[in-house]
C-alpha cells in the first residue's frame, strides 16, 4: 500500500514527522509537502508557471519532496508527476491546531485532502486541537487506526474526512459530526506608513461562535466533550435546501 502525506505546516513540522513514522508501519509513505508554513492557503493551486522542489531525506519515508507551493499543489503535482506508483490513500497533517466548522474553508490542510478527493483517491485531513502541542505521537496512532478503518469502507472516494483530535489522554471515543457552525473572527486593522508606503497591520483579537455545546453532532461540541470528531466532507454537490426560495432569480 502507498500513502501520500502532506500538510500546511511545512515538511519539517513535528506533526508530519510523527504521522509518517506511524503510517510507515502499514504502508510505503511518500511525502510531498510545502517547504515552509502555508496555513490558511485554502485551495490555492498553481495553474501556470514554475514551482521549485527539492528531494530531501526523511526518516521512514520512501521518498520525500519539499515543494515551494501550496498544500493543494503538493497533492496535485504528487499524483500527476512526482509519484509513479498508485496512491491508495492521502493523509494531510497532522495539523498544529484544529480545523473545525467554518474554518475548513480557509485551511490548507483540508484543501490538500479535498484535492485528493477531487482526484478520486481516499483522502483524510488530521488535526490536533492544540496550537502549543509538543507531542503528536498519540494523535498519529489514532490517525493510523482511523486510516485503516476508513480504507475498508465501501465508496470511500465519494467524500473525504476531516479528523480532529483533542490533545489529552482522556479521549472518550470517536463521533461522526455532520453539523458545522460559523466561526466569526474579530480583527483589528491598523493603518501604518513606512518609507512612504501604506500598509494595513492586521491583528487578530478574538472569535465569536454561537452553538449548542450539548449537540455532539457539531464538531466543536464533540471536541470540547473530549471526543475525536470525524466529519465527512464533499464539495461536488448542489445544495437543494434553498431551491424554492432562489427560483425568483430565474427568468
Amino acid at each position: 500500500m502507498n500513502i501520500l502525506v502532506t500538510n500546511d505546516d511545512g515538511i519539517n513540522a513535528k506533526g508530519l514527522r510523527s504521522l509518517v513514522n506511524e503510517l510507515s508501519k502499514i504502508a510505503d509513505v511518500y511525502i510531498i509537502a510545502p517547504e515552509g508554513e502555508r496555513s490558511a492557503n485554502s485551495h490555492h493551486i498553481t495553474i501556470s508557471g514554475r514551482i521549485r522542489y527539492e528531494l530531501v531525506e526523511v526518516e521512514n519515508a520512501k521518498k520525500a519532496y519539499a515543494v515551494w507551493g501550496t498544500p493543494a499543489d503538493c497533492v496535485h503535482g504528487g499524483i500527476r508527476h512526482f509519484i509513479k506508483d498508485k496512491i491508495d490513500l492521502i493523509v494531510s497533517g497532522i495539523n498544529r491546531g484544529p480545523n473545525l466548522s467554518s474554518d475548513i474553508i480557509y485551511s490548507g490542510t483540508i484543501a490538500a485532502a479535498r484535492e485528493g478527493y477531487l482526484q478520486g483517491i481516499p483522502s483524510m485531513a488530521v488535526s490536533l486541537c492544540d496550537f502549543e502541542a509538543k507531542d503528536y505521537e498519540l494523535a498519529a496512532v489514532y490517525a493510523r487506526q482511523i486510516a485503516l478503518k476508513y480504507l475498508e469502507i465501501k465508496d470511500n472516494t465519494h467524500y473525504f474526512i476531516s479528523v480532529n483530535i483533542p490533545n489529552n489522554d482522556d479521549i472518550k471515543g470517536i463521533l461522526i459530526c455532520d453539523k458545522v457552525v460559523n466561526i466569526n473572527y474579530r480583527d483589528e486593522y491598523v493603518e501604518e506608513i513606512e518609507d512612504g508606503k501604506n500598509y494595513i497591520n492586521i491583528k487578530g483579537i478574538d472569535r465569536i461562535i454561537d452553538y449548542d455545546k450539548n449537540d455532539l453532532r457539531i464538531d466543536l461540541s464533540a471536541i470540547e466533550a473530549n471526543y475525536i470528531s470525524i466529519s465527512p466532507l464533499a464539495n461536488m454537490h448542489i445544495s437543494r435546501n434553498h431551491i424554492d426560495s432562489i427560483k425568483i432569480l430565474e427568468k
